[in-house]
């Protein structure tokens, strides 16, 4: 069951996601130029929060990605419970590139710049 009664509450998370924690943040993938691969063009996280924050929990994620058909064209969603991250989904136009999605995610936790 959803939450709208909850006007603050993201994406009306259900009443078992609110009392674990988890959250979902979905970023914006884009073909990199002149190659092959992801690069990260924009999140709901900013770098410095993604870099701080889910590094180490990103780098100890060993599950596999599965798609969302909802996601739109090029979105991935990292779902974290807590300090850790639960799942990656991608859209379906990202389902079986899961080596360059993870390499692309892996390499914007990196970055030390202030914006995307």
């Amino acid at each position: 069951m959803k939450r709208p009664e909850i006007p603050d509450e993201r994406y009306g998370r259900c009443e078992q996601c609110a009392k674990a924690g988890r959250n979902a943040f979905r970023f914006r993938l884009f073909p990199v130029r002149g190659g092959s691969g992801y690069s990260v063009k924009a999140g709901e996280l900013s770098p410095h929060a993604l870099r701080q924050k889910w590094r180490a929990p990103l780098a100890a994620y060993k599950g596999h990605l599965t798609s969302k058909a909802n996601l739109g064209l090029h979105e991935l969603e990292m779902v974290t419970a807590k300090e850790r991250v639960e799942s990656l989904r991608v859209a379906p136009d990202l389902a079986g590139h899961d080596v360059a999605v993870l390499a692309a995610l892996h390499e914007a936790a990196e970055r030390t710049d202030s914006a995307w």
